[in-house]
């Protein structure tokens, strides 16, 4: 890894790490405001407080899970959950020594007015931000440099000569790994007209071909030695995933490889990150829940793939890229 990228993902995961205390500001606020930490004063399960209290039992539960993360709250038996003690001293309404009010302000006035520092700060008329794909492209770059190795000894493992990236992006994992692997021919498909487009055109390798489409409507000549599935999961229903898979399935080869990079729910590692992440996920109306390594193992069983290794990518962030056989 060069000194330049090595320096760029060290300050990426520095950030990602400073973060942190935003999440569990951002949980005081929201279990203070909509009196959550009070609901969960006497231990209960998740579906009775939705239930009673008319709450979306879903992102409840999301909320939930980031709580256990930050120590907000503790998982008792039966699935039940309970705000722990300091929490419900300084962070419900009910007690007189409670500072919650201080969070309601910071995040209805203040965050809110800084937010729009943007627009009044700059006195030409402000440009849009960055399409949605556009910025997930670039959030991919930042870890490829990451993942670049381990998705490196995969394929000299496994004496990988054709793969398959889904939802490509860029291109940026198939031009890297082209360099390295010169006898390899790498295929990429893109369903994003514009994301592709600037693929194609930044694409200087004759063994990288990186073409527009549905993952599902490609027909290959030749099954791919390595099919990879690099952060595409959660734009999908949970119910799909397994046709995903199954659909990878149909186009690698016997003992070939499917490679999935993805944060995780259940990770080992990051579970703060990864928690709220989720929340997002399960809230933004584009995206769905992140899979968990039990899922995923599971749906690729149900596929045909027979689960190798899972190794973190970004402890920070929950992020891992999992290994599977196909059988």
């Amino acid at each position: 890894m060069a000194i330049g990228e090595y320096l760029k993902v060290w300050n990426a995961r520095k950030w990602m790490k400073q973060t942190e205390p935003f999440l569990q500001t951002w949980h005081a606020h929201l279990g203070y405001s909509l009196d959550l930490f009070q609901h969960f004063k006497r231990s209960s399960a998740v579906e009775k407080v939705a239930k009673i209290y008319d709450l979306d039992e879903t992102l409840l539960k999301r909320w939930v899970e980031v709580g256990i993360a930050v120590g907000h709250l503790e998982q008792k038996r039966g699935k039940k959950v309970r705000t722990k003690r300091k929490i419900i001293k300084y962070l419900t309404k009910e007690s007189n020594q409670s500072v919650g009010v201080l969070l309601e302000e910071m995040f209805e006035l203040h965050i809110p007015t800084l937010l729009s520092y943007k627009k009044q700060l700059s006195k030409k008329e402000t440009e849009n931000g960055p399409e949605m794909a556009d910025m997930v492209a670039e959030t991919s770059s930042l870890l490829e440099t990451l993942t670049l190795p381990k998705v490196t000894t995969v394929l000299k493992t496994r004496k990988v000569k054709s793969v398959l990236d889904v939802g490509c992006g860029y291109g940026g994992y198939l031009k890297r790994l082209a360099g390295k692997f010169p006898k390899i021919q790498f295929d990429g498909i893109e369903v994003d007209q514009d994301v592709c487009t600037r693929a194609v055109e930044s694409n200087h390798f004759d063994n990288v071909q990186i073409a527009q489409g549905d993952f599902y409507e490609i027909t290959p000549e030749q099954p791919y030695d390595a099919v990879m599935l690099n952060n595409i999961l959660y734009y999908f229903p949970v119910k799909e995933r397994l046709s995903m898979l199954k659909r990878a399935s149909s186009i690698v080869n016997k003992n070939g490889t499917l490679i999935v990079i993805s944060p995780i729910a259940d990770g080992k590692h990051g579970k703060r990150f990864a928690s709220a992440f989720n929340s997002f996920m399960t809230a933004h109306e584009e995206m769905h829940p992140l899979p968990t390594k039990k899922e995923l193992i599971e749906s690729a069983r149900k596929a045909g793939f027979k689960f190798i290794e899972a190794k973190p990518v970004v402890k920070e962030g929950g992020w891992y890229m999992l290994t599977f056989l196909h059988k």
